[in-house]
This record gives structure tokens, C-alpha cells and sequence, in this order.
């Protein structure tokens, strides 16, 4: 048996974050991890603004940040191109104010392989004094006990006094609350493929996100990468495909064939791989993140943004949060009980989600996302107040508010 005082579980951007976090404190943890790394991770490889504010916390507490100098592995874009049901096309750009002209952070966003940015986050710390990491280490049992926790892998016994699930939308932690039977209404299903020599309009390379009729409230996405390459997906409401029947493969393949604004771009594409799914348990709802010595970070605690299906960002940000928590609390607190952390993580990270689900729920009159881009492509001014709310979160939940079309329609 090997004794810890904290096990990480999952390997992943929010369990490294939270390893980062936590190095350097005298503690002693594992983080351990089902797979060898580097390892594929199906994704949409977006890295947004909210995952570089984190990186730049990482970096100060010693990550080499160099590995975004190098475009083979993290491609930089300029913002993002929202497309509205009736495809028009909304360009939506990082504020003057906010944009890095220094350092090796400047742009607003990057894309990268989960096969490369995962091996980047954890590399470091295998060499980091206070932390052992064990790969190829998966957990078949957790045994809770009053004062400490077994946790049982294939060829390897571990104790500890506490243990964070970061072991993404599967979690065996998250299974002991409430994740028994998937809730498919805060549930999104996804699909990704790669693609090289996908057509690109624009001279700036921009995340596209295509808010197509036939799939909402999801999206059909582009993300350009390295060598040429793109990250291509779909992701849809898992209720929704549920109700209406829907084939996700088949609905992909149709609209790279033959939807009529999309199919002209992969002429001359080839494709990488088949379609590979995921599954993404959304934020939408406020659930239970903490149990009796432990705590849930990343897709583990269901963070993932409901309007955009974003996860890496607030993954980091759980870390972090759950470092400090358990810093903030060790060596007189028996993590028994640990209602201070969901209070702590909702009060943070709730609001942006809600925000995020309102939205989501808004794509459900598509008529009205198709007004409010065409409002903001022929006038300046409108344009800037939607250009603010995607960089700004807490400017985002005017989206949500009647009063902002109000202010739409009288700017037009």
C-alpha cells in the first residue's frame, strides 16, 4: 500500500492543473491516470481565452510556456466566426485593450491536439519533487473510510487522506453522486474527425462556428490547425437526438457532402480518421461536486460550457479553484464534509454557465440569432457590444436579458 495525502485521479488539463497547483506545498500526491501519455483525447482541441488566463497562472508557477512558439503544436487564431442558421457570417475579434504584444501568449486563442497540450501540462511534473505520477493505472475501486481513502488499481494499492475525480465524463467519483443514468437534456453528444486541405476564406484563421437549422441547439465546427490540418465535429443536444431520431454520423457526412455553404470547402479535403465520438456533460444544471473526502474537477463536476461545449478553460479553472480550496483548509479540516467547495466553485464558475445555458436555450428561436448577426455586421456599434460579451463573461449575460434586443432594435 502506498500512502499519499492526496490522489488525483485523471491526468487530463484539470487534474495536472490542479497537481500545479498543489507542487510545492509539502504535500504528498499521486496523479495517476488510466492511459500513457501522450494519448489521443477526442476534443475539439480549442484552447479559448479562459484556458490562456489559466496557462498564464501556470506560468507563474513555472510552466515553460515556449511550447506555444511552436505552430505544430499549438496553431494561434485571431477570434472566432460565428455562422447564423441562415449563414451569415459574424467575425468577432479580441478588444485592443486585451490583446498580448509580449510574450509567447499573443493571440487570444490557440488550437491543439489533446495529444499534445495534455503531454505538455503533465510532462513537468513528473519531474516535480513532491508528486508522483502513474500511467497506465486504472481505477477499479475506491473504498471510503473514516480517516482515509483506498483507491485500488489494477496493479497498484494507494492511500489517501483526500481524493480529486478528474477522470472526465465517465468518473467512477462522479458515479457515487448522482451520475448513474446520463441526464440526456444537460448532455451533449459529439462527434470529431480530422481533415487536411479543408478551404479556408479569410486570410485570418478564426474557430468557425456553424449553428446549422437541422442541429440545433448545437453546431457544426471548423478549427483550423498546423500542416494544413482542421478539426472538424459536430456536437448536438443528446435529448434532442434522442427526440428527433438523429444519426450524428450521418448528419456530419450529409453536411461535408452536401450542405450548400459548408461542402464547397472539402473539394479537395482528406480525411484523417473516421468520426470519433464523445460525450459532454454540460453545466447547465447545478449539481453536487463534492462527497465524503473528495472533490470533482473538469468534465468530472460537469463544467462544460452549454452555449459553446467548452471544457479545457474551465477544467483548468476547477483545478486551480480545488488547489486552493484544499490549501486554504489542510491540516485542520477533515474533509468530511465539503459543501464550502461546491459553494466556492458555483459562486465562481456557476454564473458564466448559467449565462452559457440561457444562451443555449435562445438558439431554440434560430430566427433570432439570424436578426441579431445581421444587425451586427451593418452596424459598428452593435457589433462591438456582441464582439465585448464573447471576450468579456460578465458582459455575456445581457444575451440573455429581452432588454438587450430591445437596445438591438432601436440601435438598427
Amino acid at each position: 500500500m502506498e500512502v499519499f495525502d492526496i490522489v488525483i485521479i485523471g491526468a487530463g488539463p484539470a487534474g495536472s492543473t490542479a497537481a500545479w497547483h498543489l507542487s510545492g506545498q509539502g504535500l504528498k500526491i499521486a496523479l495517476l491516470d488510466k492511459k500513457s501519455f501522450p494519448r489521443d483525447k477526442v476534443c475539439g482541441d480549442a484552447l479559448s481565452g479562459n484556458t490562456i488566463f489559466e496557462l498564464k497562472k501556470l506560468e507563474d508557477k513555472g510552466l515553460d510556456l515556449s511550447f506555444f512558439e511552436v505552430t505544430e503544436n499549438a496553431y494561434p487564431v485571431d477570434g472566432w466566426s460565428f455562422f447564423s442558421p441562415k449563414g451569415h457570417r459574424l467575425d468577432l475579434f479580441l478588444p485592443n485593450e486585451q490583446k498580448i504584444t509580449e510574450g509567447k501568449l499573443k493571440y487570444p486563442g490557440f488550437v491543439s491536439k489533446r495529444f499534445d497540450f495534455d503531454h505538455f501540462l503533465l510532462t513537468p511534473l513528473r519531474k516535480t519533487a513532491n508528486i508522483v505520477v502513474f500511467e497506465n493505472c486504472e481505477v477499479k475501486q475506491i473504498d471510503f473510510h473514516n480517516d482515509k481513502v483506498k483507491i485500488i488499481c489494477a496493479d497498484r494499492d494507494l492511500e489517501a487522506k483526500l481524493v480529486l475525480g478528474a477522470d472526465g465524463a465517465n468518473s467512477i467519483l462522479a458515479r457515487k453522486l448522482w451520475r448513474e443514468k446520463i441526464d440526456r437534456a444537460h448532455y451533449s453528444a459529439g462527434l470529431r474527425q480530422y481533415f487536411r486541405n479543408v478551404k479556408f476564406e479569410r486570410e485570418k484563421q478564426l474557430i468557425e462556428l456553424h449553428f446549422l437549422p437541422e442541429i440545433l441547439p448545437g453546431y457544426f465546427w471548423i478549427f483550423p490547425m498546423a500542416d494544413n490540418v482542421a478539426n472538424v465535429g459536430i456536437g448536438m443536444l443528446s435529448s434532442e437526438i434522442e427526440k428527433r431520431s438523429i444519426n450524428l454520423k450521418a448528419v456530419m457526412k450529409d453536411i461535408i457532402q452536401h450542405h450548400p455553404k459548408v461542402s464547397s470547402r472539402f473539394h479537395k479535403a482528406e480525411a484523417l480518421e473516421s468520426p470519433k465520438g464523445f460525450g459532454l456533460p454540460l453545466g447547465s444544471r447545478k449539481s453536487q461536486v463534492s462527497g465524503d473526502r473528495f472533490l470533482l474537477v473538469g468534465d468530472a463536476a460537469s463544467l462544460i460550457d452549454p452555449f459553446t461545449g467548452e471544457g479545457i478553460g474551465f477544467a483548468m479553472k476547477s483545478g486551480r479553484l480545488a488547489a486552493h480550496f484544499i490549501l486554504s483548509k489542510w491540516g485542520y479540516h477533515d474533509f468530511h464534509n465539503n459543501q464550502e467547495y461546491d459553494e466556492m466553485l458555483w459562486k465562481k464558475i456557476g454564473g458564466d454557465i448559467l449565462t452559457a445555458y440561457r444562451i443555449q436555450k435562445l438558439l431554440r428561436f434560430p430566427w433570432l440569432f439570424d436578426w441579431v448577426v445581421k444587425k451586427a455586421n451593418s452596424s459598428p456599434s452593435i457589433w462591438n457590444l456582441l464582439n465585448r460579451m464573447v471576450w468579456y463573461p460578465s458582459e455575456r449575460q445581457n444575451l440573455s436579458n429581452p432588454l438587450f434586443y430591445f437596445k438591438v432594435f432601436r440601435k438598427s
